[in-house]
């Protein structure tokens, strides 16, 4: 083995960003919802399983359970999550204390301000939010704390030094503990490097997907993490590189990578929408592209919304130095959950990112991407999403992700405004979770659940998903972000299988669009599509 023979990333290594051991989302990494999220979930999800760890290993892998609050980590590793516990708890005791006091600040305030100045009740507002909140009302005199969040990601509360990337190899799909409920803990043969996600240094480690390095270069990159050649070895490959081949054809190529990832190559532009991307696994598996296969830069990668099958850390990190410019949903910022995307990624390291406002157009050769308006999906809670128009020549497609067809003159609108929809990708989903789901840690303790039990998390059904179309004129529909793919499993559970309520309406959706004549297909694997007149 020369020191100067070249290295790349293996095809089945995983690079998984990490905050103490747990997989980073929004919900742990936004400096409110992470302090909220830890302290109401995280820590009493582990005090559970501490009560009962036989429990909990068995229900995190029964399918009846898929969605349920349980940590899979094998009993014989209790001490383990023990530790965990006891490290989370000091080393995030500041942010635990100040998750107490804003949950009683905010039950308070809810209490005592009835319309009047809230002038005097600043002096009540916890410590470390002093001078980073500003109180006020809406119009209803409801009061509410607007947070100044880029402050936060400059103070204490945001916590750089408990971020961790963890390099292993991705043996099964199923392999993944979930991102929701179960701890990452370490396994022989894995390289932790504690290191910020913005730390621009991991560029280079990313970059080996790309162009392949010496060994001594690599172990720089990692630093102490590293011990020796053994641990590292494994995780890179001398196999030549697949080069990638531009699109130069006349008509734009559509490239569907799986759930709601979707490549798009028009006159030298290169689109990615919702980037979730896999590693193969050794014992293989379904179909997928890797990293190494997708183009060397990437003009635009356009995020709908921030569920962890939309905004994935752990592939725009390693997208990273490819990435131009990264377009992501604007936030009204009234709600202590509706946090920034934008300041988001920049805390995650990205320079070049864009939130415009709906109907605003980006422009690329012969053609624009415009942001349109989202429907749906979040139980009726303002959190930023956004669906997007992409118009190649005379060719425009609608990423609609999981918007919800809840009144057709929003697309009656659109296609006055921007003409016709020639394609849409869609989602189908009848039920969805609750509206709480995942975001449980932000809601007042008391409210009343009653009202609550029909708000779900859901898209179109078959009848409004073809009530789109026609009002769209579109011909041609896509179904994805279905949750076929293995590899999705982590993030949103075990596939639906042919019973299940939303693959019956996928069923019925595909049909009633091939009895009106258009093209209709469930995307669940990687196609090229070229899009002709």
């Amino acid at each position: 083995m020369s020191e100067q023979s070249l290295y790349r990333l293996s095809d089945h290594t995983c690079i998984t960003p990490l905050i103490q051991s747990w997989g980073a989302w929004w919900m742990n990494f936004a400096p409110i919802p992470a302090v909220l999220h830890a302290h109401s979930f995280q820590l009493p999800l582990l005090k559970a399983y501490l009560q009962n760890p036989d429990f909990h290993a068995r229900a995190a892998k029964d399918p009846a359970l898929s969605g349920g609050s349980f940590v899979g980590v094998p009993a014989e590793r209790a001490g383990e999550v023990k530790a965990l516990l006891q490290k989370m708890q000091e080393e995030q005791a500041d942010n635990l204390k100040l998750a107490e006091s804003l949950e009683e600040f905010q039950r308070w305030l809810l209490e005592e301000a009835r319309g009047q100045s809230l002038e005097p009740y600043y002096t009540k507002v916890p410590e470390p939010l002093r001078g980073r909140v500003e109180l006020l009302y809406d119009y209803n005199n409801r009061p509410f704390l607007r947070v100044m969040e880029g402050m936060l990601y400059r103070s204490p509360v945001h916590k750089r030094d408990i971020q961790s990337l963890r390099l292993w190899n991705l043996e099964t799909d199923a392999g993944r503990p979930s991102l929701l409920t179960t701890p990452y803990m370490m396994e022989p043969g894995q390289i932790d490097v504690r290191v910020p996600f913005d730390e621009k240094r991991m560029d280079a480690l990313f970059g080996l997907d790309q162009e392949p390095r010496p060994l001594g270069f690599i172990r720089d990159v990692l630093g102490s993490a590293v011990t020796s050649d053994a641990q590292l070895l494994p995780m890179l490959t001398q196999e030549p590189l697949r080069p990638y081949t531009p699109w130069e054809g006349s008509v734009p190529r559509v490239r569907y990578l799986g759930h709601a990832c979707v490549l798009i190559e028009w006159k030298g532009t290169t689109i990615m929408v919702d980037p979730v991307i896999s590693p193969r696994p050794t014992a293989g598996g379904h179909p997928r592209m890797n990293f190494q296969e997708l183009p060397p830069r990437i003009d635009y990668a356009l995020i709908t919304h921030s569920h962890a099958d939309h905004y994935s850390f752990e592939t725009l990190l390693r997208l990273r130095r490819r990435i131009g410019h990264l377009v992501v949903p604007r936030s009204n910022g009234l709600l202590l959950g509706d946090y920034s995307p934008k300041l988001l990624a920049r805390a995650l390291g990205f320079e070049n990112v864009l939130e415009p406002e709906a109907y605003e157009s980006l422009p690329i050769p012969d053609g624009e991407i415009v942001i349109a308006p989202f429907l749906g999906e979040h139980g009726d809670v303002g959190h930023a999403k956004s669906a997007f128009l992409v118009r190649m020549g005379k060719q425009q497609l609608l990423f609609a992700a999981d918007s919800m067809n809840v009144d057709d003159a929003l697309y009656r609108n659109m296609r006055q405004e921007l003409g016709t929809v020639q394609t849409v990708f869609m989602n189908t989903e009848t039920e969805g979770a609750p509206h709480t789901w995942t975001i449980e840690a932000l809601f007042p303790k008391k409210r009343d659940r009653k009202l609550e039990k029909n708000r779900r998390c859901r898209g179109s059904n078959a009848d409004e998903g073809l009530r789109m179309m026609e009002v769209l004129g579109a011909k041609r529909l896509y179904n994805y972000a279905m949750g076929l793919e293995p590899w999705m499993e982590h993030i949103i559970g075990p596939a639906s299988g042919p019973e299940a309520p939303r693959m019956k309406e996928s069923e019925r959706l595909l049909a009633g669009a091939r009895s009106r004549g258009w093209v209709a297909e469930r995307l669940t694997q990687p196609i090229d599509f070229l899009l002709e007149e």
